[in-house]
């Protein structure tokens, strides 16, 4: 073997090992990236139902509970993510903790709209984490809308328009719920419901991607409660464990459609 054979196999193994190089560059630098942030889960709101005669108008009862951790929060960021993770493999993803009273300010402008102030949000969120130019930002917020309780078949609708998480406490409707073995009849129930918006929002042109708004919830009949009051038809854990699943079901359900019809956008 002359020289002139052992460069040129040289030279072109050095080409393979630098295509390879690239291959693994463009891999890394086109890979997609999401950032996730939740801003529902810091209060809570209880409606006490009241008698409404002649009116459309709602006289509902309304307290709003501040909650002190963000566990909530943190359920709705890891569903996201376990989602994208599944939708697309190969994304880069960073879940963020709200951090910043200046978020929840904003967030409270949007409640009733359909509009969000997407140029102000991302300077915020690339404070908290500075996103790569291409990434993806997915907001979950709140959404003010009429709450829509599940029955078993049928639905109530309240008159109430809420936004976020809930409950919604009647005392005096009669509640038939449920199927011929397990069937629920009485008077009153506590309602639970998730009025949410999901937002994918381009982080370097400030474009919403995609939206999905949701309004969700169910009901657990009065006499499942020992003294017949709705409030006490479920306990604590199981409260929140029901919110947890109306926000589970409504994630899966709508986010990998908004991943894929962002991901097809040139």
């Amino acid at each position: 073997m002359n020289h002139n054979d052992s460069l040129e196999r040289t030279v072109s193994r050095s080409l393979r090992l630098l295509c390879f190089a690239l291959i693994g560059w463009t891999n890394v630098a086109t890979a997609e990236q999401y950032v996730i942030l939740s801003l529902v889960g810091d209060r809570l709101t209880v409606v006490g139902a009241e008698r409404q005669v002649g009116s459309n108008l709602d006289r509902n009862r309304q307290q709003v509970v501040a909650l002190n951790d963000s566990s909530l929060d943190d359920f709705a960021v890891r569903v996201a993510d376990a989602v994208i993770r599944k939708a697309r493999p190969s994304a880069t993803i960073n879940m963020l903790r709200a951090g910043d009273p200046s978020l929840y300010a904003m967030r409270d402008t949007w409640l009733g709209s359909d509009s969000i102030n997407a140029q102000t949000l991302v300077s915020i969120v690339a404070k908290l984490s500075p996103p790569s130019p291409d990434a993806r930002l997915l907001l979950i917020a709140p959404h003010r809308d009429e709450l829509d309780l599940r029955t078993g078949e049928s639905h109530l609708f309240t008159g109430s328009k809420i936004a976020g998480l809930g409950f919604y406490v009647d005392q005096q409707t009669f509640l038939r719920s449920g199927n011929e073995t397990n069937m629920e009849t009485g008077r009153g129930f506590l309602g639970l419901f998730a009025n949410f918006q999901l937002v994918l929002i381009n982080l370097q042109t400030n474009a919403v991607e995609a939206y999905e708004k949701i309004a969700v919830g169910t009901t657990r009949a009065a006499s499942r409660a020992a003294d017949k009051n709705p409030w006490n038809a479920i306990s604590a854990e199981q409260k929140i464990q029901v919110l947890q699943g109306l926000m589970k079901h409504e994630i899966e359900r709508a986010l990998p459609g908004m991943v894929s019809a962002a991901s097809a956008k040139p």
